[in-house]
């Protein structure tokens, strides 16, 4: 298997969590590139510039919903603290994060004339207040008017709250910064998607395919926590697919992938709004039609990280039928893998067999009934049902231990944050 670029996944990471509301328009990205090129104003060499770029793009990781998210986009944010540590919960028990989940913990405390190196009895990192900078600065970029005729405006209102707000080094970094009119061009580039003339330079850390499992449950903490009705979705999904691989006699490689393409396999449902997620009765049709988009958004996402080709299939092809009514792609058996096969039916299972707030899970022989029926439809695939079947107690109880564990982590989550 190809070694995955740490960068490539985070950066797909940070384009993901801002799936949640079509109105951050790579606000994270942005917020980047201005904490990279203000690194560059103070001089700060390149571990510095590689972790402070990595912390500026994952800085709002923790804007679960879509009204946090909208939030996060005002100069003077209500209760801005709690998407903060959200963020540090996420990331901080992650070797390859740890560092900078501190960073992002108090990326929106004040200056306060230096007091602001201190809060709740804990150190806040001058790096969190160059965030604080980068982040405000993207906050006051109207979407209205060009950005380069917005310079001044920008300027006067961060200076008006040097020493208050923000460092004062930091804001004069800015004032020189200001004057560099590739910046501003650059900034309305990433806003609007486009290439730019400069970019940031991450270092290059290879994942082997067990690091890569450990950020793939990232991913799915990310996907699930959003709501308290999928919070354990993509968990029982995982373990679920991985059992099934093993007792289809999938080597140990195949078996890691499928188990990656679990906790990703709902990736794009990051553009689903959470009132959707939550509405217990039927959807409509536009509903429906908006969450079905979330299995190709999962594939586009995934397209961008070289050396994920298996898993992306596996993870995006979970609807796809053998009879060609799935979605999105419209395959038929022929063009899905033994992997995207194994997910279609981890995905139904689990769905039909998991808790969910306004219903319990099926019982036994309802499940199979439904997995039996739908094979014969040709809807899934017959020998990975007759193998679920088969070892039905044993790939339950997988289930039920892996999702245990999730709701305790979530009910744990929720209970710190008081979410």
């Amino acid at each position: 298997m190809t070694m995955i670029s740490l960068a490539e996944l985070t950066l797909e990471l940070s384009r993901a969590s801002d799936m949640v509301s079509p109105e951050l328009n790579n606000h994270q990205r942005q917020v980047a590139f201005i904490t990279y090129n203000l690194g560059e104003e103070l001089k700060f060499d390149e571990e510095k510039q590689n972790e402070l770029s990595v912390a500026a793009i994952l800085h709002d990781i923790g804007g679960l919903s879509m009204q946090e998210r909208i939030n996060v986009l005002k100069f003077e944010v209500l209760n801005p603290h709690k998407h903060a540590k959200i963020g540090w919960m996420l990331l901080k028990d992650y070797r390859e994060f740890h560092e900078i989940a501190k960073i992002i913990k108090f990326h929106h405390v004040d200056w306060d004339h230096g007091n602001g190196l201190k809060k709740d009895g804990e150190d806040v990192l001058l790096e969190s207040h160059l965030i604080h900078l980068a982040d405000r600065i993207a906050t006051l970029i109207s979407k209205e008017d060009k950005i380069i005729d917005q310079i001044d405006v920008i300027y006067n209102r961060i200076k008006a709250a040097s020493g208050t707000k923000f460092c004062p080094d930091y804001v004069n970094a800015f004032k020189r910064l200001k004057e560099k009119e590739y910046f501003w061009y650059d900034l309305e580039s990433i806003a609007n998607g486009r290439n730019y003339y400069k970019k940031i330079i991450f270092k290059y850390q290879p994942v082997n395919m067990d690091e890569l499992i450990g950020i793939a449950k990232l991913f799915a903490r990310i996907i699930d926590f959003r709501s308290n009705f999928t919070a354990v979705h993509s968990e029982g999904v995982s373990a679920v697919a991985k059992r099934l691989a093993q007792h289809s006699n999938c080597d140990e490689m195949t078996c890691k992938k499928i188990q990656v393409a679990g906790y990703v396999h709902d990736l794009g449902k990051l553009m689903v709004p959470t009132e959707i997620l939550e509405k217990p009765g039927k959807l409509t049709v536009k509903e429906f039609s908006l969450v079905k988009g979330h299995a190709y958004h999962t594939y586009v996402l995934l397209d961008r990280i070289k050396g994920l080709e298996d898993i992306k299939e596996y993870a995006s092809m979970h609807h796809e039928r053998l009879d060609g009514t799935g979605y999105p792609f419209k395959l038929k058996g022929k063009d899905l893998s033994l992997g995207a096969r194994i997910m279609a039916v981890a995905d139904i299972f689990t769905a039909l067999s998991e808790n969910r707030p306004y219903r319990k899970g099926m019982e036994k022989d309802a499940v199979i009934k439904i997995l039996q029926l739908m094979s014969v439809e040709k809807k899934i695939d017959e020998k990975i049902v007759d193998t679920l079947v088969a070892y039905y107690q044993d790939i339950n109880k997988v289930r039920i231990k892996a999702q245990k564990k999730a709701r305790n982590r979530y009910n744990d989550f929720a209970r710190a944050l008081d979410y």
